[in-house]
């Protein structure tokens, strides 16, 4: 048998398995079809839901884009006064090196106005200048502001808290401002150690040389309690202390002489 009638069967043969059945095509021809209807279908529905939402939709994006550009508005409106408070403060700041406290009290007032942390910095601020001046009731009103102040950060708050208390002692009651400054003993807060000095101070002030003692026993125990708070309690130490440990006890001898009527 020749080379070229195996190649022609063989190629036959080829031909032969590259034709489909009849039933090969009718389900090639269904699959067709129902893509066709399928897309058909899809098209329809989006064209249903775009013009049962289109309005809403146009809504949407209209709203999107609005509240795009009220932001980017909003956002540079608050950089514009961030930037306005913070020259307005190193202008306060210059009036105080020049030893003009009236001018640097005016600035940070308007400082201040303009809300945000930046008016706790001014306010605290505009407090030490006025116990500077002597106008001590102005300052305590300030610093009771900003401790009631929620919208600023706890930081702030906690500091004005700790002045407001400083600064008060003999003008407010005593018990109102242990109560004020009592939550920043806690160790995970900034001041701890400084609203501890001053409970030993408002517990002097209450005529409880105990509680005292406790108190600047404690601080100068604590290895973290900073070198100049630790210093203040032990010469404080030293001077109430002996109040209580070296007192002698009021106790009358068997050998004490009878009063005589």
């Amino acid at each position: 048998m020749s080379k070229k009638s195996d190649g022609s069967r063989a190629a036959a043969k080829a031909n032969k398995k590259k034709e489909k059945t009849p039933e090969e095509e009718e389900a090639e021809a269904i699959d067709a079809f129902m893509t066709e209807i399928e897309a058909d279908l899809r098209d329809e529905q989006l064209i249903k839901l775009w013009t049962k939402y289109k309005t809403s939709i146009y809504g949407a994006m209209v709203a999107l884009v609005l509240g795009v550009a009220v932001y980017q508005f909003w956002q540079g409106r608050v950089e514009a006064r961030l930037t306005a408070q913070a020259n307005g403060y190193a202008q306060a700041i210059a009036a105080i090196e020049q030893d003009n406290p009236d001018a640097a009290l005016e600035t940070l007032g308007e400082v201040a106005a303009g809300g945000g942390n930046y008016r706790a910095v001014a306010d605290l601020q505009r407090a030490a200048l006025l116990v500077d001046k002597g106008q001590i009731e102005d300052a305590l009103s300030l610093y009771k502001s900003l401790r009631s102040d929620s919208s600023l950060a706890p930081p702030y708050r906690d500091l004005a808290s700790l002045l407001w208390a400083m600064h008060g002692t003999g003008r407010e009651d005593t018990t109102v401002l242990e109560d004020a400054i009592y939550p920043l003993t806690d160790p995970s807060n900034a001041f701890s150690f400084s609203a501890l000095e001053l409970l030993a101070l408002l517990a002097i002030e209450r005529g409880d040389i105990d509680e005292t003692r406790s108190i600047l026993e404690e601080l100068i125990a604590d290895a973290n309690t900073p070198v100049s708070i630790r210093g203040r309690a032990q010469e404080m130490l030293s001077v109430y202390g002996a109040k209580t440990a070296g007192r002698e006890p009021d106790v009358q001898t068997d050998d004490a002489a009878p009063e005589v009527p």
